[in-house]
């Protein structure tokens, strides 16, 4: 009789436990989820992590779940060949296609691409690859939006830069970089609307810098799903 009890209490504490071990890892899920929704990815990585190791080696939808929020926020802060890897485990496990998170790294990449392509003044190369990478479903990117700015201030289209850097800076006033930008741009159009004689080619000319674009920056993102 006493040996009853006994399993029996064990057995209740052992479904308490994974009962407790269960609604702790959906927590940290929920809380990963709330970071990435505010743009804090550093944050929300930390949570799906300690939600996947709170699992404890269980293997399930609501791991799968987990790890492809992960994935999101690896992309989010750059981290492209960590984001790969996992999303290729999260494939192999689940068995199922993650496409949107596919063309997600894709699109991030590409938006290297123009970086690089920016930073040589190649404006061909850099339209093409900004172009792609919105075609591939990125959109509230704060790269993506960075550099679309600089692609209108190297190609002299000062007032939609400067409206493009404006919607920038008000959405990442710390950015201090770009409030020069901010600045510099002001400044040419009030020049250039102050000299409405000007020949085309000289409304084009101005300053132009050479290195502008700055990788892992973290994005405000609209919420998932992902398939």
């Amino acid at each position: 009789m006493k040996k009853k009890i006994y399993l029996v209490l064990l057995t209740m504490g052992l479904s308490l436990n994974l009962f407790a071990c269960k609604n702790e890892v959906k927590a940290y899920r929920m809380e990963g989820i709330t970071a990435l929704e505010k743009g804090e990815a550093e944050k929300a990585l930390e949570n799906f992590d300690l939600a996947l190791e709170k699992s404890k080696g269980r293997v399930g939808t609501l791991q799968y779940d987990i790890l492809a929020y992960k994935v999101e926020a690896e992309i989010q802060l750059g981290k492209l060949d960590e984001a790969e890897e996992n999303l290729k485990n999260l494939g192999t496990l689940s068995g199922k296609s993650y496409e949107k998170l596919q063309n997600l790294i894709s699109a991030k990449k590409l938006i290297v691409s123009a970086g690089n392509a920016l930073n040589e003044n190649d404006l061909e190369s850099a339209r093409s690859a900004l172009d792609e990478a919105k075609e591939k479903g990125l959109t509230a990117d704060r790269e993506l939006e960075y550099n679309e700015a600089v692609y209108l201030e190297k190609n002299g289209e000062w007032q939609k830069a400067y409206d493009s850097f404006s919607q920038y800076c008000n959405r990442y006033p710390e950015d201090t970089e770009a409030a020069r930008e901010l600045t510099f741009l002001e400044n040419r159009v009030k020049a250039l609307g102050a000299n409405p004689l000007l020949s085309a080619t000289e409304q084009r000319t101005g300053k132009r810098h050479h290195k502008y674009v700055r990788k892992n920056r973290v994005k405000k993102p609209a919420p998932s799903p992902w398939d």
